[in-house]
């Protein structure tokens, strides 16, 4: 996503855990491109990396980080696990919104297709997004005049490249973008009718 922002000639805060591939994106960007370190299973930090977008005058949110499905039954998740997708996959998003309401014009709120549908070993997963797409589709109602909202839901995307029955990147990315250029508010890509 952020490779694709900066195509289109977008500044970009990049935010995530790890520096050192913050850096080495931020490398493949160039100058367009600033990072922050920032944990969004952390509270605090996710409203400071608020408050530094705002600073950074950031007028697209681009809610994109996840914690990946283990594909295990709720009985063998540990509560770690439990509290950190929870907290990346739903609470971090719904906070930096909330913090930058005043500053963007426009949210893309990258789910998944099991915000959307219920499978097998998916409870916690499909928990977390459902609920950022409820979320969503209530926040829309609320400011709908004011930001545009695009939720996006994929199946398989091919985020490291010996992933199979999955996406290509570069397709998905030119469509969220075509999506938020038409001020679309729902993306579905669907991998498996393709």
């Amino acid at each position: 996503m952020a490779q694709e922002f900066a195509r289109q000639g977008h500044e970009i805060l990049l935010h995530g855990r790890n520096e050192e591939k913050l850096i080495e994106l931020k490398n493949k960007i160039g100058d367009a491109a600033e990072i922050y370190v920032c944990d969004l299973r952390d509270q605090q930090q996710v409203i400071k990396l608020a408050e530094v977008a705002i600073e950074k005058n950031v007028k697209i949110l681009v809610n994109n980080a996840g914690v990946t499905c283990p594909g295990k039954s709720l009985g063998d998740l540990d509560l770690r696990l439990i509290n950190d997708m929870i907290d990346t996959n739903l609470k971090a998003p719904i906070i930096l919104t909330k913090f930058m309401l005043s500053s963007v014009s426009d949210v893309i709120n990258i789910n998944s297709m099991s915000g959307r549908e219920s499978r097998k070993n998916r409870s916690l997963y499909a928990a977390s997004k459902w609920g950022f797409r409820g979320f969503s589709q209530s926040f829309k109602q609320e400011l709908l005049e004011q930001i545009n909202v695009l939720d996006f839901y994929p199946t398989n995307m091919k985020t490291w490249p010996e992933r199979e029955n999955a996406m290509e990147i570069d397709f998905v990315t030119s469509k969220i973008y075509e999506a938020y250029k038409n001020k679309e508010q729902e993306l579905i890509l669907d991998g498996r009718k393709m």
